[in-house]
């Protein structure tokens, strides 16, 4: 009889990041469908100020632990998310972004797996930017 060594399970080193580039104001025009599962978010403060959420675009990335993969984002703005770690079933992540003569602003978020983060009070031509990451890890999603 041969029996077969099994490896134990154990963390991925990469996960699956949707970055959700999102369009704030108050045009009254209320919240993009694309948006609804994340209403009660959309709902509450900070971003209860606003009454039209646009989702702008949704772009898939794909990171190895301990590096950042640039973002495209809006111009003139730039970006960066990083996949710090996981620990206790949550994703620690660090979304940067970078505007023409300011300093970078830093985002560190930890969330569960499917669950999202979000930063915002970027300035539009039309309203505020968020920006909103979810991630997975790399074994869980399905090709």
């Amino acid at each position: 009889m041969a029996l077969a060594a099994v490896a134990p399970a154990q963390a991925s080193d990469k996960v699956r990041c949707d970055v959700l580039t999102i369009e704030a104001s108050n045009r009254g025009q209320g919240i993009d469908a694309a948006l609804a599962e994340h209403t009660a978010v959309l709902t509450k403060a900070p971003f209860s100020s606003f009454n039209t959420f646009k989702l702008v675009s949704r772009q898939g990335y794909e990171l190895q632990l301990g590096t950042a993969a640039p973002l495209a984002l809006p111009a003139p703005m730039g970006g960066a998310l990083a996949f710090n770690s996981e620990s206790g079933g949550r994703l620690d992540l660090t979304l940067t972004i970078t505007r023409p003569q300011l300093k970078p602003v830093t985002v560190r978020g930890s969330a569960k797996p499917g669950s999202p983060f979000f930063a915002a009070g970027f300035k539009s031509s039309g309203g505020t930017w968020i920006f909103g990451v979810i991630c997975n890890r790399s074994e869980l999603i399905n090709h």
